[in-house]
């Protein structure tokens, strides 16, 4: 299936688009690719997965959506500084009422 129809957006055709995957910081592959086709839209994919699901953009939402990105909109903060939790469960072997 390479054309993706979008009720308000328009068609996005997977096959013609022009697609560049995403680098770590470390120049490695990275899990997603993005997609520009010819008529403005913009898509992202799993790049394991190009079958897969594809979201896809206007020119405006995909330039507010990387925006968010350079302004760290979507940063998740770091678990370097959590506490270590032990999770402890419960032996089942052994009776309830001690």
């Amino acid at each position: 299936m390479t054309k993706r129809e979008h009720p308000l957006k328009g068609e996005f055709d997977t096959a013609t688009a022009r697609w560049e995957r995403t680098t770590h910081e470390d120049g490695t592959p990275a899990a997603l690719e993005i997609g520009y086709a010819d008529n403005g839209l913009v898509a992202l994919r799993m790049a394991e997965d190009p079958e897969g699901d594809v979201l896809i953009y206007t020119p405006s939402e995909w330039e507010a959506f990387v925006e968010g990105v350079r302004d760290g909109e979507f940063d998740l903060e770091t678990w370097e500084d959590e506490p270590i939790v032990e999770i402890i469960e419960d032996d089942e072997d052994e009776p309830a009422d001690k």
